[in-house]
């Protein structure tokens, strides 16, 4: 059973999105609700989660 079988093209663009967050995530992107991306490294990942954590942001 093919990727396309049964489902029309909102759902195979829905898919493809969620399989290209689920890509994104591992390199430390997002997808905003309109649309435009959010990158972070982890490093400054773990800055952002350490400044909120000790109220410094």
């Amino acid at each position: 059973m093919g990727r396309g079988s049964g489902l029309g093209s909102e759902e195979i663009r829905v898919y493809d999105e969620v399989v290209d967050d689920v890509a994104a995530a591992s390199l430390g992107r997002s997808r905003m609700v309109d649309g435009r991306r959010i990158e972070l490294s982890v490093e400054e990942l773990a800055r952002l989660v350490d400044a909120e954590a000790d109220g410094s942001l």
